[in-house]
């Protein structure tokens, strides 16, 4: 069972990566991959120099850390229901898909792991224009390594579990579809502490941002790439903690994720939706 959910995942991968890369000669698309978070980076150089006035300060580190992750929490999160949406949509091909002997839930998966692939370059672009451009003290120690691996692998699996659980609604959504994944994207780039600490949010806001594994992601990673000394989202929890919160969190949104799969999908078989098209 677990060899053929592991390859059903890789050729869910191929595939997405072939989609997202328009069947193009994989240099051009390298190309494109560079260009575009060319773009994003010298925007926020701009920002930086124009809008501020190129005085650096203790939020510029957090902002550009915050800024060059987000991509991936978009591209992993949204890859699973852009893949589903796609398929069943715009290239009709779901019914054949779903019927194939394969773990359709596999092959959501490997599609989402394509786009947060895809997502990677605008992540070191823009990491490496804060280092040179925007003096952004980054910490790219060996003895930091692994735990940095560590967690951003536990991030992205949490981040296919949010998409996963987007992907058990979307089963049931038969128009404005599209809608879904973009809304659920940008409430999370406001709760998850993306571009400024949480402890701005209002007080009763605040205990809804430490629902998501996203919030205590962008934390940890902030962790290992920032001084010690740096702005905080979550300033009251230490290391072990956040790391402890992230493992937790991950750990009952795969659980959710598993759930509202297994619920969406069986709800849209049993009312005959499963395939139907809302109108690409």
């Amino acid at each position: 069972m677990l060899t053929r959910a592991l390859r059903t995942a890789r050729v869910g991968f191929w595939l997405g990566w072939q989609v997202q890369s328009n069947w193009t000669d994989p240099f051009l698309f390298f190309v494109y991959s560079i260009a575009r978070p060319l773009g994003g980076v010298l925007i926020l150089v701009f920002m930086f120099f124009v809008v501020a006035g190129g005085r650096r300060g203790p939020m510029l580190d957090f902002f550009v850390v915050g800024a060059a992750l987000w991509p991936v929490v978009v591209w992993a999160m949204q890859g699973l229901a852009w893949g589903l949406l796609e398929d069943r949509e715009h290239f009709k091909t779901i019914a054949y898909i779903y019927t194939a002997p394969v773990p359709f839930w596999a092959y959501l998966v490997g599609r989402g792991l394509a786009s947060a692939v895809v997502a990677l370059p605008a992540t070191v672009i823009t990491l490496t224009a804060g280092i040179t451009v925007l003096q952004v003290p980054l910490v790219l120690s060996l003895d930091r390594l692994p735990a940095l691996a560590a967690v951003f692998l536990v991030g992205v699996a949490g981040l296919v579990a949010v998409g996963m659980t987007v992907v058990g609604a979307l089963f049931l959504i038969s128009g404005e579809a599209w809608r879904l994944p973009d809304a659920v994207g940008q409430g999370l780039y406001l709760l998850c502490g993306a571009v400024f600490p949480l402890t701005v949010l209002p007080a009763w806001l605040q205990p809804l941002t430490r629902l998501f594994p996203v919030t205590y992601w962008l934390e940890a990673m902030r962790r290992n790439l920032l001084p010690q000394d740096a702005v905080r989202s979550l300033p009251g929890m230490g290391g072990p903690a956040v790391l402890g919160a992230l493992l937790l969190a991950t750990g009952l949104w795969i659980l959710l994720a598993g759930l509202a799969y297994v619920g969406g999908l069986a709800r849209a078989r049993q009312k005959g939706i499963l395939d139907a098209s809302t109108g690409y």
